[in-house]
């Protein structure tokens, strides 16, 4: 038995045929695929196997719960903590047989800035915390919302995003309405990526850096497809909102928004996942935009399921204030269950005439994921970065408590 099939067998036989049936349906909506890239790749499973929302990560699935609950270095009644292994043998992530899911997802960051124009020496933060809860009273009809407990840092950060969720049936598209993150690109749960930044030390502060700051969300309607186990599109509409807080800066210093707030803006995400025996390959793109700008995402990857993967993504932005370009790519190793290796290579450039010097930032990430205990983990870092105005390397640690 692979280390795949492994975890996901691991479910208490605590759960009824009536839980069972409920996570199955969680299985069966459709979802375009925004989980954690790496994931997918290394176990050939769709996002929306373990994660509620269309888009992935967040709110995770009654079965994506089970399947890491058990999962880390050491088991929590080692630490003499076995009262809490066995109420969450029973109580799992989910009320009313499986209709109403919650989880939390919390991060502790600690670095030190590459840029010496800002705080230097050793900082700690919380960098997450957020509360998810999503209900699913019938089949046809599912509610998903977040709210955002940290500090809104960047423009366009949201304190709460919420999705309606309709589904007719089985082999139709699912129309998601509300308030929430376009399907763009792949998600990550890294915010220092440099896909949704702005490159350069020219734009290190925190009012010019992203594009699409963390727990960014609009109002809009995506209508998304899954039915075929390796092809996932979306198409949808959204309403400038957020990104009219997201003000960019040309070379002559003038400032404008990237789009009205009243503004539509189209979104289109394709995205296939072909199996191969025990391979996965990925291939896809997104786009979105409107007259006044476009942000255009392709990606692409292949994975040998409980090994590794390797994918890489590029990003290029375009509006009449500014023009950048971006691309990373990664290659993971699975050594086992609780530890995951990676090694990362972004480089980014605003590509206008008038700068001088030109705005770029180069990342070389060496870190690893350790679950040390069940749903908490470890991620070292060393991060080294180049930019026109300084070079750097600096260690990091993060600590996620998830449910």
């Amino acid at each position: 038995m692979s280390k795949r099939q492994r975890v996901c067998a691991r479910k208490p036989e605590s759960i009824s045929l009536m839980h069972l049936r409920w996570i199955c349906l969680t299985m069966s909506i459709p979802a375009v695929c925004g989980a954690i890239p790496q994931f997918v790749l290394l176990t050939g499973n769709r996002c929306s196997a373990c994660h509620a929302f269309p888009q992935g990560s967040g709110l995770r699935s009654e079965l994506g719960w089970y399947s890491l609950h058990d999962v880390g270095l050491l088991r929590w009644h080692q630490l003499g903590l076995g009262t809490l292994e066995r109420w969450w043998e029973r109580a799992g992530n989910s009320l009313w047989d499986g209709r109403l899911l919650f989880g939390i997802d919390a991060r502790l960051q600690g670095f030190e800035s590459h840029n010496p124009a800002y705080a230097s020496g050793w900082r700690l933060f919380p960098m997450q915390g957020a509360l998810h809860v999503g209900i699913s009273p019938i089949k046809a009809l599912s509610l998903r919302a977040t709210l955002n407990g940290g500090r809104l840092v960047f423009p366009g950060q949201q304190r709460w995003s919420a999705s309606l969720g309709i589904y007719p049936g089985h082999g139709m598209p699912e129309l998601q309405l509300g308030f929430f993150r376009p399907a763009v690109g792949l998600h990550y749960d890294d915010h220092t990526m440099l896909l949704s930044r702005i490159p350069g030390a020219q734009f290190d502060s925190p009012q010019q850096t992203y594009l699409l700051a963390p727990n960014f969300a609009q109002w809009g309607a995506l209508l998304q497809w899954a039915s075929l186990s390796w092809l996932a599109t979306s198409v949808g509409v959204f309403r400038g909102g957020a990104l009219s807080a997201v003000v960019l800066r040309n070379p002559r210093g003038e400032s404008a928004p990237v789009t009205a707030a009243t503004a539509p803006v189209g979104n289109a995400h394709l995205w296939l996942t072909p199996k191969l025996g025990s391979w996965t390959l990925s291939l896809g793109g997104s786009w979105l935009g409107n007259r006044d700008f476009w942000l255009a995402h392709g990606f692409a990857g292949i994975g040998w399921h409980d090994h590794g993967a390797l994918w890489a993504e590029y990003s290029r932005f375009r509006s009449s204030s500014l023009h950048r370009w971006a691309v990373t790519a990664e290659i993971d190793l699975w050594l086992w269950n609780v530890m995951m290796p990676y090694a990362r290579f972004e480089h980014g450039r605003v590509s206008d005439s008038g700068w001088s010097p030109a705005p770029y930032t180069t990342h070389l990430v060496l870190g690893a994921q350790l679950f040390v205990l069940p749903f908490v983990e470890l991620r070292p870092e060393y991060r080294w970065a180049d930019t026109e105005g300084y070079r750097s390397g600096r260690v990091a640690l993060q600590l996620h408590v998830f449910y």
